[in-house]
């Protein structure tokens, strides 16, 4: 707790000085989310901080009852005034469950009026009423405008990001712990992202930087083909093939110059005498008749040995041909000479494969999204807010938590693909390959939004210019000041 606190009163001190010039509020509640609140204060007040408390009632824990003692000598006797410009959350922590109590509502009822005048709300751990594990936010609590969260990551932050606001991670000194919600999942650190982004020679050609070849373009969804072309080039894919049907070879020889165009091949075509690329993803745009399923069984047998990514229109092909019990095994079946596939559906995609609606529940849908990818023998990301990724191997499943509205557009997962199918083409591991493309995908979108500061007038457009920024923050490690681990961005929910 004395970690926890100061740590916190370091980072306020540090980020938000000029808003403390008329003292701070801090609001306690009876256990140890409230001793951190006390810990707090008396950290403030020994710097020159006037720091007034208002406790719901007295602190029920030891620990909470010690660090009030420890604080009372420096605080400011008499409850806040109401002036102050930061007002920090110390009333519910990480064991809240279920509706506010009543005296806890009260006080959140104070902590709104206070956001609504101006003030900058600080949570402790969690905003109050927000629940760690699922991410429920009960009626009544008040989102933060930064919340300083203790230790390790939890879920409920990564689910409501836009009530936590911007989210630090603070270092108590669980080290190693510290990217670990509960032992299950798992988030990774900037340093592990940058170590796994893949070198580029400075006398590389274009087939070393690796050659992708994308399947899709039915007639009428050319622009899905575009999207992912251009993002696997955005990636640094040194050559990319994509393939297309009569109608969408002029679209693509002009939208996307660099790429190569290819005819869909015809049945009475004699199969390739060579691979199409040195990874292959297939999906965005495909179609769903026969002949893009046809087209769908050819590219992957002609590809047989190179890295397979799965998207869109070709997982719900899949399903389509396969009973709901097969579909994971038909998944096994068509990569099987594949060290390395990847499957990228969003929800609606997953929920066919399974033949069953995705669980609501977070965790629920992280075991069955476990248990399809190891019965699909693929590296499985599910995209959403955040993102799951799960190995065919077990373990633990990967979150991502990148990203803003601007990715519910029609196209972002053609983008993703793009992407993912590019890093598989630079000789990246299935589960490397779509962690950081999904972190690039996600950190472009907020590059993008933060900049324009907002979503409303951008486009896709906006996330492949932003790629360029998103790979190098990703390649270069943020320098937090001491006692910070790791930052979550603020995200912009109106503009």
């Amino acid at each position: 707790m004395l970690q926890a606190g100061s740590q916190a009163a370091a980072a306020i001190l540090r980020d938000y000085s000029d808003r403390l010039q008329h003292g701070v509020a801090l609001y306690a509640g009876v256990g140890n989310n409230g001793g951190d609140a006390y810990i707090v204060a008396a950290q403030l007040a020994r710097s020159g901080v006037k720091a007034r408390v208002h406790a719901v009632s007295a602190s029920r824990t030891d620990d909470a009852r010690r660090a009030a003692a420890l604080a009372a000598p420096s605080l400011v006797h008499g409850a806040p005034t109401g002036h102050e410009r930061l007002v920090v959350d110390g009333l519910l922590g990480t064991g809240h469950r279920d509706a506010l109590r009543d005296e806890v509502r009260r006080v959140c009822d104070v902590l709104a009026l206070a956001r609504e005048r101006g003030a900058t709300i600080v949570a402790l751990d969690m905003p109050s009423g927000l629940d760690a594990t699922t991410g429920v936010i009960a009626q009544g609590s008040v989102a933060a405008d930064v919340t300083l969260t203790f230790g390790t990551n939890k879920r409920g932050l990564l689910f409501a990001r836009g009530h936590a606001g911007r989210v630090l991670l603070l270092d108590i000194g669980l080290e190693r712990h510290a990217f670990h919600d509960d032992g299950a999942w798992l988030m990774a650190d900037d340093v592990t992202i940058a170590r796994m982004l893949p070198d580029t020679p400075w006398d590389a050609h274009k087939g070393r930087r690796g050659k992708l070849a994308l399947v899709g373009g039915a007639t009428g969804m050319a622009g899905a083909l575009v999207l992912s072309s251009r993002a696997a080039l955005a990636a640094g894919c040194g050559l990319v093939r994509s393939w297309t049907d009569p109608s969408g070879m002029p679209v693509l020889q002009q939208a996307v110059p660099q790429a190569i165009a290819e005819l869909w091949p015809v049945e009475s075509d004699a199969a390739s005498k060579s691979v199409w690329g040195t990874a292959l993803a297939i999906g965005p745009g495909l179609g769903r008749g026969d002949t893009s399923y046809a087209l769908l069984k050819r590219a992957v047998r002609e590809n047989a040995d190179v890295p397979l990514l799965l998207d869109a229109d070709a997982l719900t092909l899949i399903a389509m041909h396969t009973s709901s019990r097969d579909a994971a095994s038909a998944l096994r079946e068509l990569g099987a000479n594949s060290a390395n596939v990847v499957c990228t559906p969003h929800p609606r995609e997953f929920a066919r494969l399974l033949g069953a609606p995705v669980p609501a529940d977070w965790q629920a849908r992280a075991d069955v999204l476990q248990d399809f990818a190891t019965r699909a023998n693929a590296t499985v990301l599910l995209k959403g807010t955040p993102t799951l990724i799960a190995a065919p191997n077990g373990g633990r499943v990967h979150v991502v938590a990148r990203g803003t509205a601007l990715l519910a557009t029609g196209g972002s997962g053609d983008i993703l693909t793009g992407i993912i199918g590019a890093l598989l083409a630079q000789g990246l591991a299935a589960g490397s390959a779509a962690l950081l493309g999904a972190t690039a995908h996600g950190l472009a979108a907020e590059i993008a939004t933060e900049k324009a500061r907002g979503i409303r007038g951008l486009t896709l457009d906006a996330v492949l210019q932003a790629l360029p920024d998103a790979w190098r923050a990703m390649a270069q490690p943020t320098n937090f000041p001491p006692g910070i681990i790791a930052e979550l961005p603020a995200l912009r929910t109106h503009a």
